[in-house]
């Protein structure tokens, strides 16, 4: 099997709960079978420090780390990576689509390489 790339966008009150999020979303989305591509083929997640993307659009910084193949998110079955989002335009709009308006908690980026 190979490997393709992902990001996904969840929101939690910890990067812990944004991930069990989106695990949560992508295998009610796409099964349980495994080899999906997405963050359902993860089972943890490396959080980047934000001195390293303070200042940077987070997804474009997320494509970097892909593309540079960075050790700590580029094997499938390692981590994926989190990037804390709060305060970007991008988390703003994910709120609001999701009626989070006012909620206590964050919205992450988790991205990297996923088996499929």
């Amino acid at each position: 099997m190979g490997a393709v790339t992902f990001e996904v966008l969840a929101f939690g009150k910890t990067a812990d709960d944004a991930f069990r999020n989106a695990l949560e979303d992508a295998t009610h989305m796409h099964g349980h079978g495994g080899y999906t591509g997405t963050i359902a083929e993860k089972s943890s997640i490396e959080v980047i420090p934000k001195r390293e993307h303070k200042g940077k659009q987070k997804r474009h910084y997320a494509h970097q780390l892909i593309e540079d193949r960075d050790e700590r998110i580029r094997h499938k079955w390692g981590p994926a990576g989190a990037i804390n989002c709060s305060g970007t335009a991008a988390a703003k709009r994910y709120r609001e689509q999701h009626g989070l308006k006012g909620k206590h908690g964050d919205v992450w980026l988790f991205f990297g390489w996923a088996s499929h």
